[in-house]
Parts: C-alpha cells; sequence; structure tokens
C-alpha cells in the first residue's frame, strides 16, 4: 500500500487558508475563488487561457488568430480529455460554434480571392514575357547582312527577354505557393467543422480540401511585420498550453522502466496526481510538484521499510 503525506497536505492547506494576505481570483462564470498556482506555471497555463471569438466586426487579423487557435486547440482535445480523467483539471475548449466557422471560413475566402486574382496577374506577366521572348528569338540564325550588322543588338535583347520572362515566372511560382498556402491555412477549421457537424456550410469544404501540417507554415507567406508578430504571439502560448498539457500528462503516466520503478516510480506518479488533482489548487500554491512528489517518495519509504522491520 503507497502512503501519501495526506497530513503534510492538510497542514499546508490550512497554513494557507489563514494568510490573511492569501490572494484569490474569482472566475467571471463561476464566481468561485481560484488560488493561483504560484508553484505551477504549467496549472497556471491552463488556466489563465482563455479564447477569443470572432465576429464580422474584426479585421482580418483576428480570423487569421482565431483559426489557429481553434485548429490547435482542436488537436489538443484528446490530451486535454486524457487529463481529465487522471486529475479533473480542464482545458479551454475551442467554443467554435457552427456560426462562428461558416463566418471565419466566408471572409478567409475572400483573403484567397485576393491572392487568387494577384496569381491571374502574374500568369499574364508571364504570357506576355514568354511571347517577347519568342518573338525576339525570330530570325536569329538568319545570314542576312542586315541581320548579322544587329546581331550583337538582338542577342541582348533576347537575354533581356530572358531575365524578364525569369523573373515573371519566378514571381508566378511564388504566388502559386502562396496561393496553395492560403488555401492550406484554411483548411485548419476543416476538423472542427467535422467536430461541430450541424450546420456547418459545406460549400466551403470544396474550397480548402486539404489543410496545412501546423500553422506555423502561414508564417513563411506573411509580409506584414505586425501580422507576423501576432501569429507568433499566438503559436507561443498555445505551444506553451501544450507543453504544460504534456509535462502534467507526462508526470501522471506509470513509469515503464525497471530502474524508476524501483526507486518509487509508483508512488512518485500517485504523487504528482494527488499534487494536480483539480481541487489542490491551494497545494500548488505552496510547494512545487517535484517538491511534493519527492517528499511523498521519501515518507513512503520510511513508512514501508518501518513496516519491514517490524515484520521481523
Amino acid at each position: 500500500m503507497i502512503i501519501m503525506p495526506g497530513e503534510i497536505v492538510t497542514h499546508l492547506i490550512k497554513l494557507v487558508k489563514n494568510r490573511t494576505d492569501m490572494t484569490f481570483i474569482k472566475l467571471p462564470m463561476e464566481g468561485k475563488p481560484l488560488y493561483p498556482s504560484l508553484k505551477s506555471d504549467h496549472v497556471t497555463a491552463i488556466d489563465t487561457y482563455k479564447v477569443s471569438i470572432f465576429n464580422e466586426e474584426y479585421g482580418d487579423s483576428a480570423c487569421i488568430i482565431r483559426i489557429i487557435e481553434i485548429s490547435m486547440l482542436n488537436k489538443l482535445r484528446h490530451k486535454g480529455e486524457k487529463l481529465r480523467s487522471l486529475t479533473g483539471l480542464t482545458i479551454p475548449d475551442t467554443e467554435a460554434t457552427a456560426d462562428e466557422i461558416n463566418l471565419l471560413m466566408s471572409r478567409f475566402e475572400v483573403l484567397c480571392h485576393r491572392e487568387e486574382e494577384e496569381l491571374s496577374f502574374r500568369q499574364k506577366d508571364v504570357s506576355s514575357a514568354e511571347y517577347a521572348l519568342k518573338n525576339a528569338g525570330v530570325n536569329v540564325n538568319a545570314r542576312t547582312v542586315s541581320e548579322v550588322k544587329n546581331k550583337n543588338a538582338v542577342k541582348g535583347a533576347r537575354d533581356a527577354y530572358e531575365r524578364q520572362y525569369h523573373s515573371a515566372f519566378l514571381r508566378q511560382k511564388e504566388q502559386q505557393t502562396r496561393v496553395s498556402i492560403f488555401r492550406g491555412f484554411g483548411g485548419l477549421l476543416l476538423e472542427e467543422a467535422e467536430h461541430i457537424g450541424k450546420n456547418v456550410s459545406k460549400k466551403y469544404f470544396n474550397s480548402f480540401t486539404s489543410s496545412l501540417t501546423s500553422p506555423a507554415e502561414f508564417i513563411n507567406v506573411l509580409h506584414d511585420a505586425a501580422l507576423v508578430r501576432d501569429v507568433r504571439f499566438i503559436l507561443d502560448a498555445l505551444c506553451a498550453l501544450d507543453n504544460a498539457v504534456e509535462h502534467i500528462l507526462k508526470c501522471c503516466a506509470y513509469p515503464n522502466d525497471r530502474y524508476e520503478l524501483e526507486r518509487g516510480g509508483i508512488g512518485r506518479t500517485m504523487a504528482y496526481r494527488e499534487y494536480y488533482r483539480a481541487e489542490n489548487a491551494i497545494l500548488r500554491s505552496v510547494i512545487s510538484d517535484r517538491e511534493y512528489a519527492e517528499h511523498a517518495v521519501k515518507y513512503n519509504q520510511l513508512s514501508q521499510y518501518k513496516k519491514k522491520i517490524f515484520r521481523k
């Protein structure tokens, strides 16, 4: 039997509750006091992250940020369910509705059309440059007196047309990649749209047939420094949330390694699970997860050794 340091926990909780200078936060929806997890950055990252709902009054940047948020929180949902089953802690949900998904897809479709219009212009530039290049090469190999005299001039003109064509072709290729990434970025909403199901408009599903591997790919085609900064900000915040969940899940998973098992691995895991239980916010305000777990292991080892002595 694993013995947990219950009396220590009780003492710590009483100590904190009796402190008159202990601050707490009231949750806006529940109206319940939430003691800040001063000794656990991981729980703080979960508790303090709040989603932002998009509406039609917001700009294009907000649309992009919200798409990233919905996509990454959707990916995190499975880990969140596992975390809740182990500890009772809950991570933020996307809070997306069918109406919001439709609005986001509609707005981003407009952005994609802009990029496709630019691609059309660049394709015309390539066609014009290609036509000029072909005409510049007419009769270049002929050997009339006038053509021989103008050979250098013709070659110079052809070189200029080749450079123009090459430049136009590269710009077209760049824009094709940009359009593809834009469409893939819009596709990041597909999983959440399928999760919601009912009342999500199907007309955009053919437009966004596939999604990017990661929202971070979108940064590569952004030219607006302010937007790049905002995208990096939301990515960092969501990655911090993901890392926090991953850390807690790792701590609460029973070890498979024999070395760890022989050195209090089971007891340590149980201590971590106790520490991260949703109702133990006060505990997390006075001691770190590692300190608590190591104390629990030490306490258990002493108790087990004492029992072993008395069995002799």
